[in-house]
């Protein structure tokens, strides 16, 4: 049972790492678009 529990909340932890990693990149990803379309 524990051995499950464990496996669940490592599988989630992946994933919102994931998930963050993906929201932070695109706002990155956006700021560099926005940025670059700017007049220097």
């Amino acid at each position: 049972m524990t051995d499950k529990a464990n496996n669940e909340r490592e599988a989630d932890g992946s994933a919102d790492a994931l998930a963050a990693t993906a929201i932070i990149s695109l706002i990155v990803l956006t700021m560099y678009i926005w940025l670059s379309g700017m007049p220097s």
